[in-house]
């Protein structure tokens, strides 16, 4: 069982500053990473009482000092067809109707696991793609003028290393890429309406419009 820590709880340790074992108070400190190479701060800390300096850090500051060394996000952004986008703003209306535009994200990575984990589902996408452009394009081919939108997010580091793999394995392209998550979401959700994946998304939902 994880021990939580108050501010004022006392403690003891090996001080490296006074190398010796000695009794340390937690206080909110700011923390300098191991390499210098930033800091994080206001994290909660056992203080040596002697050299009032920071010997150790529980656990629970650890998801705030992972934050505080977190990487940039890396954008993602491509140019869509106004009917492609509303399949995703259909689709999460669907799935919670308070959702706003900003659930597109959870769903767009929640299908890129998928394609990343599944390497026959990924295949078969792979094959139903181009049949499934070219019906769009015959929809979209006559008088009426069809605007496009930009269509972005801004991604951690470990998504962006899913989507170089999956560009790499397809030969796509980032749009295509996109539209192919657009494809699946609109057979699961909007047509199909699988039950298993329409709660998984839920689920996230429940998380993610808290």
């Amino acid at each position: 069982m994880t021990k939580l820590f108050t501010p004022g709880d006392k403690s003891r340790a090996i001080c490296p500053h006074c190398a010796k074992l000695v009794t340390t108070t937690f206080s909110y400190r700011d923390v300098p990473f191991d390499d210098n190479a930033g800091t994080a701060q206001n994290i909660l800390a056992a203080v040596c009482d002697e050299c009032n300096k920071v010997v150790a850090i529980p656990a629970q500051s650890t998801p705030a000092i992972k934050k505080a060394r977190a990487p940039a996000e890396i954008p993602l952004e491509v140019i869509l067809t106004a009917p492609e986008v509303e399949i995703l703003d259909a689709a999460a209306y669907e799935i919670d109707p308070q959702a706003t535009t900003r659930f597109r994200k959870a769903i767009f990575t929640y299908y890129l696991g998928r394609l990343e984990r599944d390497a026959e589902e990924l295949e078969l996408v792979k094959t139903e793609l181009n049949q499934w452009l070219i019906e769009r394009e015959h929809k979209s081919s006559g008088d009426v003028k069809i605007p496009n939108r930009r269509l972005s997010f801004k991604l951690a580091p470990r998504t962006q290393e899913k989507i170089t793999v999956l560009l790499r394995k397809t030969g796509w392209g980032k749009t295509n890429l996109v539209r192919s998550v657009i494809m699946m979401v609109e057979k699961d959700i909007l047509q199909d309406k699988s039950k298993i994946r329409f709660q998984a998304l839920r689920d996230v939902a429940d998380v993610v419009n808290a």
